[in-house]
């Protein structure tokens, strides 16, 4: 098994997260971008809950976020976002820094702050699938998270 991967950018850019970016690219200074692992686990949806309440509700006039996907496309907005950013913070939803890892990659030269989400709330972290808790408390977890964020942060 290989201990590392190749993925070849595309070449085609998502026109709705074009759009998105271009209305950020000209929307005033730079903001913070903000990324995360999105897992499809417990932890990695906490993590894009928390990404999405810091960046849309929380401080949208100081962050935007970023989709990971944008990061492996040849050109396009969401790398533009991250390349004007003033800081980058990833949210990973744990230890395994997923999203880390695949901004590494995007752009080996970045230094961004890395935030462990399922450090910043109680939970057994046993738990893998999203279905094993109430929503409402996934909610509540992204909620903690993302204060703690942006008291840190912003």
């Amino acid at each position: 098994m290989a201990k590392t991967i190749q993925i070849r950018l595309a070449e085609s850019s998502c026109k709705a997260g074009l759009g998105y970016a271009r209305k950020h690219l000209s929307a005033g200074p730079p903001k913070d971008a903000v990324i995360c692992c999105e897992g499809m686990c417990l932890k990695g949806e906490t993590a894009r809950r928390a990404a999405n309440l810091i960046a849309h509700d929380l401080v949208p006039g100081k962050a935007v976020r970023i989709c990971h996907g944008g990061l492996l496309e040849e050109t396009g907005g969401m790398r533009e976002l991250v390349r004007r950013a003033g800081r980058v913070l990833i949210l990973d939803g744990c230890g395994m820094a997923c999203g880390t890892r695949l901004t590494e990659g995007a752009f080996p030269d970045l230094e961004p702050q890395v935030v462990f989400a399922n450090q910043l709330y109680e939970c057994d972290q046993d738990i893998f699938g999203v279905d094993e808790m109430p929503d409402s408390q996934i909610n509540a977890n992204a909620a903690k998270v993302a204060q703690q964020v942006v008291e840190k942060y912003f």
